[in-house]
């Protein structure tokens, strides 16, 4: 049997402020990675099973991040009609934890998923965000501290 230990000899038990075990961090940071690298898919995919392994209410946390990513998924193959609801219970599922929940400014980016949504509902059917808008308006990661200031972006989209 293997030795899990992590570098600093905290074992998988261990758990952080939050409750959180290092493993569902690790996994965490990786889903907030791929939505920032436009990986939606793969990011619902890391997402679904850390919110289907979840029993508490914070698992909302998980879903609302995966139901926008699936948003802006549906939004990139021309399902407006999907991605303006995605992106709307995704939002909802974030507001319960807001502002911050494990170290994630959610109400930054549930008011930005909110914004998008807005501009896309008001587009003609059919068409598209050109691709520098599109850009502009993508929800981002911002990390957040525990005493409540905001940390840095992950994507560099916005300051």
């Amino acid at each position: 049997m293997s030795d899990s230990r992590t570098p600093d000899s905290r074992t998988p038990d261990s758990r952080t402020p939050d409750d959180r075990v290092p493993d569902e961090i690790r996994r965490f940071d990786r889903a907030l990675a791929l939505f920032e690298a436009g990986a939606w898919f793969t990011c619902h995919e890391v997402l679904e099973h850390l919110w289907l392994d979840e029993a508490r209410p914070r698992r909302d946390v998980y879903k609302g991040i995966l139901q926008i990513a699936v948003g802006l998924l549906h939004e990139e193959n021309g399902n407006r009609a999907g991605a303006l609801r995605l992106l709307e219970r995704g939002a909802g599922h974030l507001a319960p934890f807001l502002p911050a929940w494990f170290g994630v400014d959610l109400a930054a980016l549930r008011d930005e998923a909110l914004r998008l949504r807005g501009v896309l509902a008001a587009l003609p059917p059919g068409q598209r965000l050109d691709a520098a808008r599109w850009k502009e308006l993508l929800p981002c990661v911002r990390r957040a501290y525990a005493s409540g200031g905001q940390g840095g972006t992950l994507c560099g989209r916005h300051p």
